[in-house]
């Protein structure tokens, strides 16, 4: 027994130490917990705490965000241009400043600005922090490192969720407590990352030329990669779209399945967050398990239709629920809770791999935030969607969630299956 958990220990720090040591790690959690400590306060304290009108807050902060949609690839370029590292340090401090703004909005516009800055600023961290993994971290490793760091990213939402009941509970000084306390995360984790020094700055980036492809990866006539050449990658926008449809679990999580257990069954209310616990728990100890089973592009495929197979699962679990008392229904969505949080686990280990594989590696920041704006679209657009099938009836909503999901799933396992059919991704190695 000592063995196996001092093996198992051993293995936590290797992959630790393949994801940039614990500095990173940590700085990752922190982010995460900040995160977890402000989203659930947000809306409330515009509208508590600043007094503005709630549909004039929802609209917003639609508005807001959809700014930072729009702005993200320009984010990716700049990740490239300046380099994963240095990117990181500026989006993670201009985020602790952005949010730190919201304590001093009083009106709309005020309220778009700062929603949409912090939108931008989160963006181009999140996308320089995946650059950064994707660049010191050996191909092998890539999904069980990846893996790792949402296993850790999970444990800080669920830090932070506490800190953000204790927030809600405190007032308006809990409001500015949540404000200060994500602009605090921030600013931790670009120190982490600062104090790590070189030991976080690829080799490439250490020759001054961030964003160049090798010397000897092509000739001076070789046409450049910018934002235009990697929206006219068919391929690549297409996996970016699927991902919006194949991620809509998560919207499922946060949108649905609330309102499910609320309106469509009789189970306890306060079983809504005991389902959130569960699929926290789930991915923290079962994501680096489940990415062991997908290291090479080969593999993705088949984790893609585990996720669909799964995703349909969940939806026939819920949809079941509806119908039986508050006992079994309460069985009936811990089981698919536990299914729709395996749809996920399978379906991010396979588009790290795809995503990485297919991706030109040496713009790779501007290649991930166009590929994350179909998650963007799902998620801007999931929460009108269920609403409008949670009020066309029980019927509708879960068969139909699960179709999408099938319908992201399926064609990304099949472009995947295709590109490792004609070699495409041989540059990724056997991961």
């Amino acid at each position: 027994m000592r063995g196996e958990i001092r093996a198992r220990s051993d293995s936590l720090r290797e992959l630790v130490h393949a994801a940039g040591g614990p500095a990173l790690v940590l700085a990752t959690m922190l982010d995460a917990a900040g995160t977890g400590l402000i989203a659930p306060l947000t809306i409330l304290y515009f509208v508590v705490g600043v007094r503005l009108p709630v549909g004039l807050v929802g609209t917003g902060m639609t508005i807001g965000g959809a700014i930072a949609l729009m702005a993200a690839p320009l984010g990716g370029h700049f990740v490239d241009g300046a380099g994963s590292r240095r990117a990181l340090l500026v989006g993670w401090s201009a985020a602790a400043i952005a949010v730190a703004g919201y304590a001093l909005v009083r009106s709309w516009p005020e309220l778009i600005l700062a929603v949409s800055t912090l939108g931008i600023a989160t963006s181009i961290g999140g996308t320089a922090r995946s650059t950064l993994l994707s660049k010191l971290v050996k191909p092998g490793e890539i999904a069980r490192v990846m893996a790792l760091v949402r296993a850790f990213r999970n444990v800080g939402y669920g830090l932070g969720g506490l800190l953000a009941t204790a927030a809600l509970a405190a007032g308006h000084e809990g409001f500015l407590f949540a404000i200060y306390g994500d602009a605090a995360s921030f600013l931790l984790g670009a120190v982490l990352v600062l104090a790590a020094g070189e030991r976080l700055r690829p080799a490439a980036e250490r020759s001054g030329a961030p964003g160049r492809r090798p010397a000897d990866s092509g000739g001076a006539g070789e046409r450049p990669v910018t934002l235009r050449t990697v929206f006219t990658d068919r391929r690549f926008v297409a996996l970016g779209l699927l991902d919006g449809l194949t991620s809509f679990h998560q919207v499922a999580l946060q949108v649905a399945l609330p309102l499910w257990v609320v309106l469509f069954t009789h189970a306890p209310r306060e079983l809504v967050g005991l389902l959130y616990t569960l699929n926290t728990a789930l991915v923290v100890v079962a994501q680096v398990r489940v990415a062991r089973g997908v290291r090479a592009l080969a593999q993705a495929p088949r984790a893609l239709v585990q996720a669909a197979v799964a995703m349909t699962g969940a939806g026939g679990a819920f949809l079941a629920a509806h119908f039986v008392g508050a006992a079994a229904a309460t069985v009936l969505l811990c089981a698919g809770a536990a299914l729709m949080t395996a749809a996920e686990m399978f379906a991010s280990a396979a588009n790290w791999i795809v995503t990485y594989a297919l991706a030109d590696p040496e713009h790779r920041g501007k290649y991930l935030s166009v590929y994350s704006l179909g998650a963007g679209l799902g998620r801007a657009a999931g929460p009108s969607v269920t609403a409008g099938l949670a009020s066309a009836g029980a019927l509708a909503l879960w068969p139909v969630i699960a179709a999408l999901v099938a319908a992201g799933a399926l064609p990304t396992a099949a472009i995947a299956r295709a590109a490792q059919d004609a070699g495409s991704g041989r540059a990724a190695g056997e991961l």
